[in-house]
């Protein structure tokens, strides 16, 4: 629903490589979309790997945020 939206885009959040199985200690914390741009872009550079925006999206949504 449109309110779990806006509870999860106004927290801060915290998105780290090792949690994602990679052996690498990037980690980027602000708001869903900084963190989508952030992730997104060392994925790419680091490790050749392109998320969509969408993608990530939908992980973070997932994302238990308690």
């Amino acid at each position: 629903m449109w309110w779990e939206l806006a509870r999860i885009m106004m927290r801060e959040i915290v998105v780290r490589c090792d949690e994602r199985g990679f052996d690498c200690h990037y980690s980027t914390i602000g708001d869903i979309y900084k963190v989508i741009f952030d992730y997104g872009d060392h994925m790419k550079k680091e490790h050749g790997i392109e998320y969509s925006p969408g993608t990530l999206e939908t992980y973070l949504k997932k994302r238990k945020y308690n």
